[in-house]
């Protein structure tokens, strides 16, 4: 799904495209190819948060969501999502000079950093505090920062990597946030990814990070790996409106309540707080 390039392309003129294959993809080998596969693919269900919430139920990293990084805006997000186009957007993303590409009924479609910076208030600046390999994170030792976080770290007698079930309260909701919100779309939720405790471990310690970049390379992995659950349909639906896509009967969704991480779900993932922390 995903390609390099080194220009992106102006801006189609605008026309009517059908909400069919036909009008999605124009090109005939590629819209074969998307109509053999679409099937398989499904847009991750849309989750979205109330920082007060948070807030009320002593999440006390609510200043990390709001003022070190700016992350509210995108994790208050809430809108429709058209289902099929995120679909044809992720068969058609490409990577130009750097910069998300794709092409959806005949418009070239553009995530760059003005695009970012418009939807989601989220500059492209900060530490790529995510990659193992990064200046940041070269003689970090993933072990002893996650033995650290866990309630009990000498009851760890056998080593399973990042499981969240014995962390921390605030540790483990950081890491609910990430996986269920921020980076959707992963097989396992019941463990931290290597990047997922990098990035927790960013937070814990007010190291910025370019979440920008964090969030492309997430939409790429997920178009380059030709992964079945695709994330940000929201943000998605959202770009392809400002880019004056035709909607007219396109099939959508809207956010409810039901898409909303409350009370129940913050106690049903054992979020809540009691009176033993």
């Amino acid at each position: 799904m995903v390609s390099s390039s080194s220009r992106c392309g102006k801006k189609a003129a605008h026309f009517v495209r059908n909400a069919s294959p036909n009008g999605w993809i124009s090109d005939e080998k590629e819209r074969y190819r998307f109509g053999c596969y679409k099937k398989l693919f499904k847009v991750v269900p849309h989750k979205f948060l109330d920082v007060e919430l948070f807030r009320r139920e002593g999440f006390i990293y609510q200043e990390w969501l709001v003022d070190v990084v700016g992350l509210a805006k995108f994790v208050e997000m809430t809108s429709d999502c058209y289902l099929d186009l995120v679909q044809v957007f992720y068969h058609n993303l490409k990577v130009v000079d750097g910069v998300i590409c794709s092409r959806v009924k005949g418009v070239d479609i553009k995530i760059d950093d003005k695009i970012w910076l418009s939807f989601t208030s989220l500059k492209a600046e900060g530490f790529m505090s995510h990659e193992r390999n990064s200046e940041l994170n070269q003689w970090t030792n993933k072990k002893k920062i996650y033995k650290e976080y866990l309630r009990s770290p000498t009851r760890l007698k056998v080593y399973k990597p990042y499981l969240l079930g014995g962390l921390k309260m605030e540790e483990k909701r950081c890491a609910f946030v990430l996986t269920w919100v921020i980076l959707p779309e992963r097989c396992l939720r019941d463990r931290l990814t290597i990047a997922d405790l990098f990035l927790v471990h960013a937070i814990k310690t007010r190291i910025p990070t370019n979440w920008v970049a964090v969030m492309s390379e997430h939409m790429i992995e997920i178009a380059s790996s030709h992964g079945h659950i695709l994330a940000y349909g929201v943000f998605i639906s959202s770009v392809l409106k400002h880019h004056q896509i035709d909607l007219t009967g396109e099939k959508n969704i809207w956010c409810t309540e039901s898409n909303e991480i409350g009370k129940a779900a913050l106690r049903h993932n054992g979020l809540k707080n009691t009176k033993d922390g």
